[in-house]
């Protein structure tokens, strides 16, 4: 139990240095970037099981840690579409537990990620419009169950995704 409340202290110290993180690094996008806040959501159903921030590891119960994404709860092959235009720079096996995944580059500092899908439908080097099927959710990597693990990148520093939708 004590363990519990030292380390909701820490994850309380630790959230001040991330919002000014994601204050500079919102102030460092170009132009463009700025006005472009507004991605698709990925999933046809997206019901949020895990948002971004800190919590305890669900599968080893340690923590807290960053969860550096929003966890859609859907079922194993529901489809998973682009959140915007871009180009894919990654699409395979992510070597530090997100399972397969997809990586786009939208542009101006920009990338989504797509993980623990059961199947890629494109490959690097893919051009994909908005909404364009990426490939399934599943459980690939280390999941707990069937979700989609979504990310947004600004200058390759993972920020919360909800205000990008």
């Amino acid at each position: 139990m004590t363990f519990r409340l030292e380390s909701a202290g820490q994850a309380a110290e630790g959230i001040a240095p991330s919002i000014a993180s994601a204050r500079a690094l919102s102030a460092s996008l170009t132009p463009a970037a700025q006005e472009r806040k507004a991605f698709g959501v990925p999933v046809d159903s997206p019901v949020v099981a895990s948002p971004f921030g800190y919590r305890v590891n669900p599968l080893g119960g340690y923590g807290p840690e960053l969860h550096t994404g929003l966890d859609y709860a859907s079922g194993c092959g529901t489809p998973v579409m682009a959140a915007d235009a871009g180009t894919v720079v990654d699409s395979g096996e992510h070597a530090y537990g997100g399972g397969l995944r997809i990586v786009i580059d939208h542009g101006d500092g920009l990338k989504t990620t797509y993980n623990h899908l059961s199947v890629l439908e494109v490959p690097a080097g893919t051009t994909v419009a908005r909404g364009d099927l990426l490939g399934a959710v599943g459980t690939t990597g280390n999941s707990t169950g069937c979700h989609l693990h979504f990310e947004v990148l600004v200058n390759d520093e993972k920020v919360d995704p909800q205000p990008w939708l």
